[in-house]
């Protein structure tokens, strides 16, 4: 029913309800700069009126308004957006990690530069172009020695570089799972405390918030799909990869007792093809299932280690050619010119090439000349060193050198001297070197260049969620004098009730 009393309880209701609102907008300034902070707002509505109909009511002239209440209190977010920024995030990931390590690599070749393996390529050649000159000078021969020397040190620390990255890339990746299975069970944990307010009546915008920023992290390190279920809750299925039944593989169940998985990392020293090996264990005994995310920095990281292993192979391939070619024109099968520093591997690869010892302690035991051996040679006999220098031009089947399909042919037996026959299919060894640093700096600069334009297009979505849930200062300013002076009215209506009783209660009384 109407009255003073219903006046004045209308005004504390209004009193309230902009209590309420002003309280809400002085935590949206106060997390104006909180990462993940979602804008919230109190929805009012109008409190249940006077006047129902029944059927003892009489007949008024409408029904009379008893105040406002404040029905909810939610944040302003966009779920798709969220999921444009999530898919984004797991493609910048993915190049971010690729970039990172290729950029290393390029790093490791050094390329183009005074030291590189093609400066030294061509360095060895112009030695022996020299010694061809004047075979009979010790000097002459050295500096064969030193340059070949400089060569080898510098292709095996180019390969040792690379395995130290093979290494790196293994830590990098097991750093990556102990944060992912953080992330996962903090996201659990968030979960179940979101499902239990919303069960009480409240919403728990704040842990969503957190629990959205958790997601967010994630995605940047692997793919996953979120499933909403009831009161609030999320599971959340890590994407491409199913369990031993074909079934999805959970990270997240709002159901305590449904099993979850956790990332395992198996490093590639410790596997038989050398390649670390990630997987999916469940929880609740499950088999493990192996595992490569389809996009974010886990995916980046575990295909780079393919790349590394790609261009050792190359520089493999480059060191076995130098050293076969050479090794061929020399003719020394008791002391040849490139050997193997490791004694229990004879194959040369990038990593164990070196000059012949007995040939650093003498150099003299070079066989420059015509002559089966040096002792045959004449003196003033540079034609084989001369044969060697001119293999800068011949074109070897270098991609096969490692099936042994390399060849040679003598041209004229008298001279004793084999000839490297160019391959119409293959390339010089400063050609076929030039050739990988051009596929690294191309594959490189796709990857941060796939990068760059994931930062502009997450600029651009991340400015769009602002818009949406960000928090707006003079907005909020804004609505905090409008809720203020909506109190002030309602305790202006409170003092006027005060002196309306007052004239009734007491000036009955005279």
């Amino acid at each position: 029913m109407s009255g003073l009393f219903s006046t004045l309880n209308v005004s504390v209701r209004g009193m309230s309800a902009q209590q309420t609102a002003i309280d809400v907008t002085s935590h949206n300034i106060a997390n104006a700069n909180t990462d993940g902070y979602s804008r919230q707002t109190a929805t009012m509505e109008t409190t249940t009126p006077f006047g129902m109909p029944t059927m003892n009511s009489t007949v008024s002239p409408g029904q009379l308004g008893t105040g406002v209440q404040i029905s909810s209190i939610t944040r302003i977010r966009d779920s798709y957006l969220d999921y444009q920024v999530r898919a984004e995030n797991g493609t910048k990931g993915l190049y971010d990690g690729k970039e990172e390590f290729l950029s290393e690599i390029q790093t490791v070749f050094n390329e183009p530069s005074d030291t590189g393996v093609s400066t030294l390529i061509g360095k060895v050649y112009d030695s022996w172009q020299a010694l061809s000159t004047s075979p009979e000078l010790s000097s002459s021969r050295t500096v064969v020695v030193q340059q070949s020397k400089a060569l080898t040190d510098q292709l095996n620390s180019n390969y040792n570089q690379l395995e130290s990255l093979k290494t790196d890339s293994d830590g990098v990746i097991k750093q990556d799972v102990t944060d992912v299975n953080s992330i996962l069970n903090q996201l659990n944990d968030l979960n179940q405390q979101i499902i239990t307010v919303n069960v009480g009546g409240n919403k728990p915008n704040d842990l969503m918030d957190k629990r959205d920023l958790l997601e967010d992290q994630l995605s940047t390190k692997l793919g996953f799909t979120v499933v909403k279920t009831a009161y609030g809750g999320e599971d959340i299925k890590a994407t491409g990869v199913t369990d031993a039944n074909g079934g999805d593989v959970y990270l997240v169940k709002s159901n305590t007792t449904d099993p979850v998985s956790r990332l395992s990392y198996t490093a590639g020293a410790d596997t038989t093809d050398g390649y670390g090996v990630l997987q999916l264990k469940d929880n609740a005994g499950g088999s493990a299932v192996d595992y490569t995310p389809a996009t974010g920095e886990l995916n980046g990281y575990m295909s780079v280690q393919k790349d590394i292993d790609d261009y050792e192979g190359q520089l493999n391939n480059l060191a076995k050619s130098i050293a076969v070619s050479v090794n061929t024109v020399q003719d020394d099968t008791t002391n040849a010119f490139f050997v193997s520093s490791d004694s229990a591997q004879t194959e040369i690869t990038a990593g164990n090439i070196s000059v012949n010892q007995t040939i650093q302690d003498d150099v003299m035991s070079i066989n420059a000349g015509a002559g089966a051996t040096t002792a045959d040679s004449e003196a003033t006999d540079g034609s084989r060193a001369l044969a060697i220098a001119q293999l800068r031009n011949v074109k070897l089947n270098v991609q096969g050198i490692a099936d042994g399909t390399e060849s040679y042919s003598e041209t004229d037996p008298s001279t004793k001297i084999p000839t490297i026959t160019s391959s119409s299919a293959g390339m010089t060894t400063a050609g076929y070197f030039t050739d990988t640093v051009n596929k690294l700096a191309i594959q490189t600069q796709e990857a941060k260049r796939i990068s760059t334009n994931q930062d502009t297009l997450l600029s651009s979505l991340e400015t769009s969620r602002t818009s949406t849930s960000g928090v707006s200062l003079d907005e909020e300013m804004s609505n905090l004098i409008q809720f203020q002076h909506a109190y002030q009215a309602n305790a202006k209506i409170i003092s006027t009730v005060d002196e309306l009783l007052d004239v009734i209660i007491n000036g009955l009384k005279k």
